[in-house]
């Protein structure tokens, strides 16, 4: 069994799945960076499989043109969830859609394209969430920040969406969970990693005003007869508060206490 050794990233993963399919490989295990104590016991060679943007981006067509759009945006986000054996599943998927062409969408019923769609569906729900969920605050650096700890690897899906939403402002929405941050530098974004907070960002006075008036208004439009803390926990589950202005003060902190008293009364 080949081992394909590749830097973690889905262009990454492309050009290692080209690379197999060229060769004939038929069930390669997949390494990302930093992960080679994970190789199976029976591995053979470990092949190194450099990242080509071209390469990825002749393989992305050539299963568009025989497959379908839609069938690899699945693809990609399923990638993204960055479970455990993903890469094997994700191949299995590829390779399939090689064989069948078009007839992949049609097989739901079928593994791995069952599970590989229930994954990208995951993904896409948390993705479509934060795009509701970030939380921009202006610090004395002079840009936007925000900072997300979600399940999958979402960055690369949201940040084109506050590209357009916030253009006008430098920022940065630092995913604190992979120690990687989106940059917009109000021309083009882009993904750095291994970014570490050593210790909070200071907030300005302005954003601090802004935040008080912010959880001022979301305290005075709460209707106490109308407090419902199972709807607003299937809105805004506990995992996203941390990070949501609103949910940081003391009103909303209760609130929030309300709501787990209420989980374990059920």
């Amino acid at each position: 069994m080949t081992a394909c050794h590749y830097d973690g990233s889905f262009e990454g993963f492309l050009c290692a799945v080209a690379d197999c399919l060229k060769r004939g490989d038929i069930q390669p295990e997949f390494i990302r960076d930093g992960d080679v104590h994970s190789i199976g016991l029976f591995a053979g060679e470990v092949r190194e499989v450099a990242t080509v943007r071209e390469n990825a981006v002749a393989f992305r067509k050539r299963f568009i043109d025989s497959v379908s759009q839609e069938a690899f945006a699945t693809a990609r986000y399923a990638f993204h969830s960055q479970k455990s054996g993903i890469e094997l599943l994700v191949w299995n998927y590829l390779a399939i859609g090689f064989r069948v062409g078009r007839r992949l969408c049609l097989m739901l019923a079928e593994e791995p394209v069952c599970t590989v769609n229930r994954i990208a569906r995951h993904v896409s729900h948390e993705a479509h969430k934060y795009k509701g969920f970030v939380r921009f605050r202006e610090v004395e650096a002079g840009f936007l920040y925000a900072q997300i700890e979600p399940e999958a690897d979402i960055l690369p899906f949201i940040a084109p969406h506050f590209v357009g939403r916030i253009g006008d402002r430098p920022w940065m929405i630092h995913d604190l969970c992979r120690k990687e941050a989106a940059l917009y530098d109000l021309t083009s974004w882009r993904l750095v990693k291994d970014i570490e907070l050593t210790a909070e960002p200071t907030l300005t006075s302005t954003e601090h005003d802004y935040a008080a008036l912010w959880q001022r208004y979301f305290q005075r439009h709460a209707i106490p007869e109308r407090h419902n803390p199972k709807l607003q926990l299937q809105h805004v589950p506990l995992r996203y508060r941390k990070h949501l202005v609103e949910f940081t003060s003391k009103t909303a902190y209760e609130s929030t206490k309300d709501t787990k008293n209420h989980e374990k009364t059920e």
